[in-house]
């Protein structure tokens, strides 16, 4: 869904007269971070069974301290730091509450292939756990298919609001000439 919002994100910017150039009229710092956070995050889903749960608390907690060190930084990009961090702590919450596992509801869950739900159910895909009767959060959950042609995924409310946060971002370094005022400023 990220993937999806920031590409959207990209094109509206450019229709709008926005470049990627103007990076540093938007006064980001330390802009390694989040990459560094994501980069965690990629590795710990080549983990598997025994050495995931070993390693995930550590590598999230990890990831999520590099984050909220960027969105500190970056204060000053009040929208988008605000969307981001409620997004990031909302998904962070329900992930601790799992076992640092994302649950993802059943109802989500029946959209996927018979193997891909065998699997989801067995526990074999990393960070990623079908809810059940224990689950915590779930509202918090992977609840939203998102049936969009070449991409089908989940998403949660931390999603969502992520996707919005990076959407004021992206806005805000491309500097777009025109558009309305709310949606060119961090």
């Amino acid at each position: 869904m990220l993937t999806l919002a920031i590409l959207g994100t990209l094109v509206v910017g450019w229709l709008l007269g926005g470049r990627l150039t103007r990076f540093e009229k938007a006064g980001i710092r330390l802009i390694l971070l989040p990459v560094v956070a994501m980069a965690l995050q990629l590795l710990l889903q080549l983990l598997k069974g025994e050495t995931y749960y070993r390693w995930a608390g550590l590598i999230l907690l990890d990831s999520y301290a590099l984050l909220f060190t960027f969105l500190l930084l970056n204060r000053h990009l009040q929208k988008s730091t605000l969307l981001l961090f409620l997004g990031s702590v909302c998904n962070l919450l329900v992930i601790m509450a799992n076992g640092f596992r994302m649950p993802v509801s059943a109802q989500a869950g029946t959209r996927l292939s018979a193997a891909g739900f065998a699997s989801l159910a067995a526990g074999e895909i990393p960070m990623y756990t079908l809810a059940g009767d224990k689950t915590r959060l779930l509202f918090l959950g992977d609840m939203l298919y998102i049936p969009v042609p070449g991409f089908r995924g989940f998403a949660s409310i931390g999603d969502c609001l992520l996707a919005a946060g990076f959407m004021f971002l992206l806005m805000a370094v491309m500097a777009p000439k025109r558009g309305p005022r709310w949606l060119k400023t961090g």
